[in-house]
């Protein structure tokens, strides 16, 4: 059972990162199309500046480049977002109809946010080695190997043997086939190895070899475990500061962006100026939603690390 519980929240695991996957991959998409659309508009209004001859024919070379640079992003994300939904669907074990091709009509209800999470790591790790079922198998397992180290001893005491019924038998001296002798009988047996060639002793070596194996496992366990907790408690920590340095810079990134608009169309900016503030704007809302998915998956592993998805997991 504890084996199973394990199983069940390794597998609560990979649906939850494969969940954010689509999350994210969902996320990129709006991101880029976002960014094709601010190009696309920047293409068109040089391309009016251009007939009306304010600009020259550069401007607008650079903004069909920067348009078509911008493409293979968002073909990219479409693609990541198709993948992502067929890993979910395998993990759920859904059996996909032969008629769907590429795009799996599977939309998910929520969005990438940061929860609060607060935990300290001694409380983690010791959270860890109390929850964690792996742990909890080991120290059953450590103890049926120090009862198999009592049986095997057992070959070094006397074993006795008593019994006992009523039986009926016709005796094979009586010419008389009907008689029969009815009665009780009960007796006992004790019997006692003196030597069995080492076998017990070896038997006995064997057991408790076993069992200190067992102890060295649980401990070498204990110590990936609390390995695995440090590691995902970093992890955590440092997507959590991302998460927190990202939470201005998109609106910082908007604010640069009108600037070098109003700048472009005073004529005090140039129209670099603009397509730097663009590709700045992309940059920190793929920065933004990325910091948001890494948080996501911290904690998932976190949680994981320190057992607490246990208690869903060990429910009827």
């Amino acid at each position: 059972m504890l084996n199973f519980q394990t199983a069940v929240a390794d597998s609560v695991l990979s649906v939850q990162l494969a969940y954010y996957d689509v999350l994210l991959a969902e996320q990129q998409i709006v991101v880029n199309e976002a960014s094709v659309n601010l190009l696309t508009n920047e293409l068109e209004d040089q391309r009016r500046r251009f007939e009306a001859g304010t600009v020259p024919r550069f401007n607008v070379l650079r903004a069909e480049v920067a348009v078509a640079n911008a493409r293979p992003a968002l073909i990219r994300a479409r693609n990541d977002y198709r993948i992502a939904k067929n890993n979910l669907s395998n993990l759920l074990g859904y059996n996909l109809p032969r008629d769907i091709w590429e795009d799996i009509p599977l939309r998910l209800t929520d969005k990438l946010e940061a929860r609060p999470y607060q935990i300290d790591l001694p409380a983690a790790i010791a959270r860890a080695l109390e929850k964690r079922t792996e742990l909890e198998a080991l120290r059953k397992g450590e103890q049926l190997q120090r009862e198999n180290v009592v049986t095997s001893q057992s070959g070094y005491k006397p074993s006795l043997q008593v019994y006992g019924g009523y039986s009926a038998k016709s005796s094979a001296f009586d010419n008389d086939l009907a008689f029969e002798k009815h009665g009780w009988e009960a007796g006992a047996q004790v019997s006692w190895d003196i030597f069995d060639g080492m076998l017990t002793r070896g038997k006995v070596q064997q057991a408790r070899a076993l069992h200190e194996r067992s102890k060295v496992d649980l401990d070498d366990t204990s110590r990936r475990i609390e390995l695995e907790v440090r590691t995902a408690y970093s992890g955590f920590i440092e997507a959590r500061e991302v998460l927190e340095s990202q939470q201005k810079v998109q609106e910082e990134a908007d604010e640069a962006l009108r600037l070098a608009r109003a700048r472009a169309e005073a004529g005090t900016g140039t129209q670099l100026d603009v397509l730097d503030a663009e590709t700045s704007l992309t940059q920190a809302r793929t920065t933004q939603i990325q910091a948001l998915h890494d948080y996501a998956v911290a904690r998932a592993r976190l949680e994981r690390a320190i057992g607490e998805d246990m208690v869903s997991a060990a429910s009827p």
